[in-house]
């Protein structure tokens, strides 16, 4: 929904990076209940989660916004991308597994950021407009009556 048709919309209005910035902020906020999951919640580690949902929902949506563009828009290869993410970012996924002692999370964002980067270099040099607003066309009128 976010990449498909709420991000996509932005895309239309603002330039790419804008778009992933105001999409990260509904993004963030349907994760926020995730925060309450501890043991331990405090006013503090609440704004704390906040706004790391914040920073990694402006990551991910540019991540995913990319991969949009690359895969010809494709919503199917972003929720592939998205379930990758999820099973390699939380503790007991994938790269906790790999990585014995580091954060997962932290590599997973870090792996993220850098991919949304080479990808994003990649589209400019092959593409270039690639990140140009998106032209979504309109619905023709509905005819009159009368």
């Amino acid at each position: 929904m976010w990449a498909g048709f709420f991000q996509t919309r932005l895309e239309a209005r603002f330039n790419f990076v804008v778009a992933a910035v105001v999409t990260a902020l509904p993004f963030a906020g349907v994760h926020v209940p995730l925060l309450f999951l501890d043991d331990q919640v405090s006013a503090l580690s609440v704004l704390m989660g906040l706004a790391g949902l914040l920073i990694l929902g402006i990551v991910v949506r540019l991540l995913m916004g990319v991969m949009m563009r690359a895969a010809a828009d494709s919503v199917l290869a972003v929720g592939v991308l998205h379930q990758i993410f999820d099973a390699s970012n939380n503790n007991g996924g994938l790269v906790d597994s790999l990585l014995d002692g580091a954060d997962a999370g932290d590599m997973t964002q870090l792996a993220a950021a850098v991919l949304a980067a080479l990808v994003a270099a990649w589209l400019r040099w092959r593409r270039p407009g690639v990140f140009a607003k998106r032209h979504i066309p309109l619905r023709d009128s509905p005819p009159e009556v009368g």
